[in-house]
């Protein structure tokens, strides 16, 4: 079964991008715009990698992935590894992002080899 994996970001091209890189390496890839279309999709589905920009309207990214992660841990769920995008964050962003312990963090523009090279490693060995 292919892993599963939440995109947020507001911007469509990277959610496209991101989700067709995604796609193509073999993972499932759902897509929020903002924080409550993720909540709900995180209220049925168990993902296996949450990815989220920072920078959003309304509730940023950071919120809305702590808001996941308590609703992963009221379900029983094991809490999903995170990274995080941005294209720019200040420190006080960066910190919050941070201490949500993400397995990466990135700036926007990214080198996309990279970027699944991290998926892959967020993922464990068998992604």
């Amino acid at each position: 079964m292919a892993k599963q994996i939440l995109v947020i970001d507001d911007e469509e091209l990277i959610t496209k991008s991101l989700a067709l890189a995604l796609e193509k390496n073999g993972y499932e890839v759902l897509v929020a715009k903002h924080c409550d279309e993720a909540m709900a999709m995180a209220e049925a589905i168990d993902f296996d990698l949450i990815i989220s920009d920072i920078r959003m309207p309304g509730v940023d990214g950071i919120e809305t992935v702590r808001r996941i992660l308590d609703i992963m841990i009221k379900r029983g769920v094991d809490r999903a590894p995170r990274i995080f995008i941005t294209g720019y964050a200040d420190q006080v962003a960066e910190e919050g992002a941070r201490a949500l312990k993400p397995k990466a963090f990135f700036f926007k523009p990214f080198d996309l080899i990279q970027f699944l090279s991290e998926v892959k490693n967020a993922l464990g060995n068998n992604a």
